[in-house]
């Protein structure tokens, strides 16, 4: 009876395991189906969306109604794009302000590469891997009140409130049509 019931777990953790497997291939496969410009669309959406906002905030009460809207509300925004889409989107940079928002190694990579496409006057193309997904975030007008230089794009009370909300922030010096990080997205 004891062997019995000792190769009926080995059969049942055997399936399992062997299910685990197929899962993992169905996923792979089903990773592989998504098109880039389906992906492409998705980032595109985020960035509106984020963009959209910080822009409303502006206009209600410039530069330190933005930071303050950002500070609460641009993670559980992009996070909302995540649940929507079902894959992990977020934003990343080299010089954060947000610490959540810290490029890995292979971002890091990225975001130098495309600094140096900028420079040369290519055309930046998004990267797709075979879990990940990258578009460049680059600087505008808008971006520059919060993330130019201070003292002249940022304002000394910018400045003070990023300083407030941000202690540690990376985030300013940027000027116009800079890469200032990545969309990423990582398909499950």
């Amino acid at each position: 009876m004891k062997k019995v019931l000792v190769l009926s777990g080995f059969a049942l953790l055997f399936l399992q395991c062997g299910n685990k497997i197929v899962h993992e291939e169905t996923s792979t496969k089903e990773v592989a189906t998504i098109s880039s410009d389906s992906l492409h669309s998705y980032a595109t959406e985020t960035k509106k969306l984020l963009m959209k906002n910080v822009a409303e905030q502006m206009q209600k009460g410039g530069p330190e109604s933005a930071l303050g809207f950002c500070n609460i509300e641009a993670m559980p925004l992009t996070k909302s794009m995540s649940d929507k889409h079902g894959f992990v989107i977020s934003r990343v940079s080299d010089k954060r302000r947000n610490p959540k928002n810290v490029a890995n190694p292979q971002e890091l990579k990225l975001i130098e590469q495309y600094k140096k496409q900028l420079l040369a006057g290519e055309l930046l193309k998004p990267v797709r891997t075979e879990t990940y997904y990258y578009e460049p975030l680059v600087t505008n007008g808008m971006c520059l009140q919060c993330h130019g230089e201070p003292g002249k794009n940022v304002q000394p009370k910018v400045a003070a409130k990023i300083a407030e909300l941000y202690p540690d922030d990376l985030a300013m010096g940027y000027k116009e049509n800079e890469v200032r990080g990545l969309i990423s997205i990582k398909m499950k």
